[in-house]
């Protein structure tokens, strides 16, 4: 019997696809294929491997015939040889496993000394991927119950101070305003838009360095320094709640169009988040 014959009944027997095995030896399903179809032969240390893997002899895999002609020998003995010689162009920093091929090696960031094989890669890509997912499937539930919570309150809040003063025409705009708030807490906490990252930008506005005081090392001079800072203080106090009452109400105004948008993103392409 064949080896390609003896690895697909191996493989077969043992519940095996000829992707989970090439997983267990470092290769591409595409070369079990091949070892199977009989286009190509494993080599003396993969069919080892293979006889591990399955736990049989290595002689049950290549059929160990009485006789063997001598150029059959002669060429798997190169073919041996020709394989211990192949350079190690680099080591896997994840599975430790040696790399041969160039197109096997993936760096990050360009000319990265890391160095990683392909199914580590892609495996640890697989993974940055899941995480993306679970955390915008978090952020999504804090943005229903964060933002539900808040604009509930200011409604209920509303319709409480309206019953009292039995003045019913300020709750429809208040109304909206909670709307609003729950669009815009939760635009913010699902972090795939603009929003958040527009409000943070406009309240920093308010924070503007105020220039050095010149002053004279006198009882005129410290007076006058105080006072300046002072101002200063309170001035800086003013811009930055100017500036975030202004980024509250811009960003409640656009949340409320722009969450459809992000709540759609989130259930369609949860991985595109910002971690």
């Amino acid at each position: 019997m064949m080896i390609s014959e003896n690895i697909k009944r191996l493989r077969n027997e043992n519940g095996l696809t000829q992707k989970e095995l090439a997983e267990k030896l470092f290769v591409t399903a595409q070369a079990v294929s091949r070892w199977e179809n009989g286009e190509v032969e494993p080599s003396i240390t993969t069919v080892t491997q293979i006889a591990q893997i399955f736990n049989v002899s290595v002689d049950e895999i290549v059929g160990n015939p009485v006789e063997k002609p001598e150029p059959e020998v002669i060429v798997k003995k190169e073919y041996v040889y020709n394989e211990e010689v192949k350079p190690v162009l680099g080591v896997c920093e994840t599975c430790n496993r040696p790399i041969y091929e160039p197109d096997e090696i993936v760096r990050h960031n360009g000319r990265s000394k890391h160095i990683y094989c392909k199914q580590c890669d892609e495996k640890k890509k697989e993974e940055e991927k899941q995480e993306r997912i679970n955390k915008s499937i978090s952020r999504r539930k804090k943005s229903f119950w964060i933002g539900g919570v808040v604009a509930l309150a200011w409604i209920a809040f509303t319709i409480f101070v309206a019953v009292s003063s039995k003045n019913g025409s300020m709750v429809f705009p208040n109304i909206i305003i909670g709307i609003s708030a729950f669009t815009l807490i939760s635009c913010c906490l699902l972090a795939n838009n603009f929003i958040g990252s527009m409000v943070i930008t406009i309240f920093s506005w308010g924070f503007v360095k105020m220039p050095g005081v010149i002053f004279t090392l006198d009882l005129d001079g410290i007076i006058w320094l105080l006072t300046v800072k002072l101002f200063g203080f309170l001035l800086g106090i003013a811009l930055a709640l100017i500036c975030g009452a202004f980024a509250i109400l811009l960003g409640g105004v656009l949340s409320i169009f722009t969450y459809p948008f992000a709540i759609y993103k989130n259930y369609k392409k949860p991985e595109e988040i910002e971690l």
